[in-house]
């Protein structure tokens, strides 16, 4: 069975999206932040042989945190003693849900102690992404695993100049030492780790990455527009 770790704050004014706050205030960045997730875990239905591990901040907001998500999962939810088995309300395969605080360090250190405990958990593959692509839902996340072989990795790079997915198949301490989220220039970065590591890259198409007023824009004129709207008016009604 392959992991996918979803990296994510508790949505607090004033602690997410800052570049949105910037423009817009600090409680519709967050507003919006919530409809970016919300849409991102209806992109998730359709996960072939994944379990979803979701890895938050701060590590005290455990119990904020799966009662703002568990909610937002469209189908059945049922609690086991370690996780949640989750049946989605279309046709898709079930999959299962669990939440583990990120810990103490830079990102960049969560990131490689979050994949590494995955991979000693028994994962073949291990993929991560954060929050701020919705385009990337199962159709891509299916893909990048079924390329991820031994010696590659695959990343999903961003339309601005970040990366949305890395996904491998052994640990590779290496590679995570500068995660894509730490770096002024996240994709070329990740591309250096890859070649450091001795791995092949593999990429999947760019998406767009939901940074600023000008991003949010931008997906809201696309495919999923319809998506994100129906979900911030949910928010707001």
């Amino acid at each position: 069975m392959n992991a996918l770790l979803i990296f994510l704050n508790e949505p607090i004014d004033g602690k997410v999206k800052k570049q949105l706050a910037a423009s817009i205030g600090d409680e519709q960045a967050n507003l919006r932040y919530k409809a970016i997730v919300s849409v991102l875990l209806e992109q998730l239905e359709g996960l072939s042989n994944t379990h979803v591990r979701f890895c938050y901040a701060p590590d005290d907001a455990g119990d904020a945190i799966t009662f703002w998500l568990i909610p937002e999962l469209r189908g059945d939810v049922i609690k086991r003693s370690t996780d949640f088995i989750f049946t989605p309300e279309k046709n898709a395969p079930p999959f299962t849900v669990d939440f583990h605080p990120q810990g103490e360090g830079s990102l960049s250190s969560c990131v490689q102690r979050a994949t590494d405990q995955a991979f000693s958990e028994g994962y073949q593959k291990v993929a991560v992404i954060g929050t701020d692509c919705v385009h990337c839902g199962a159709r891509w996340i299916n893909a990048a695993f079924l390329q991820t072989k031994e010696n590659s990795c695959v990343i999903g790079p961003a339309e601005n100049g970040s990366c949305y997915l890395l996904s491998t198949a052994k640990p590779t301490p290496t590679l995570f030492a500068n995660a894509p989220w730490d770096d002024s220039e996240p994709l070329e970065a990740t591309k250096i780790a890859v070649k450091d590591a001795n791995l092949e890259l593999v990429k999947l198409p760019p998406l767009l990455s939901i940074e600023d007023e000008t991003h949010w824009n931008s997906a809201i004129d696309s495919a999923i527009g319809g998506k994100l709207k129906a979900a911030l008016k949910k928010l707001t009604n």
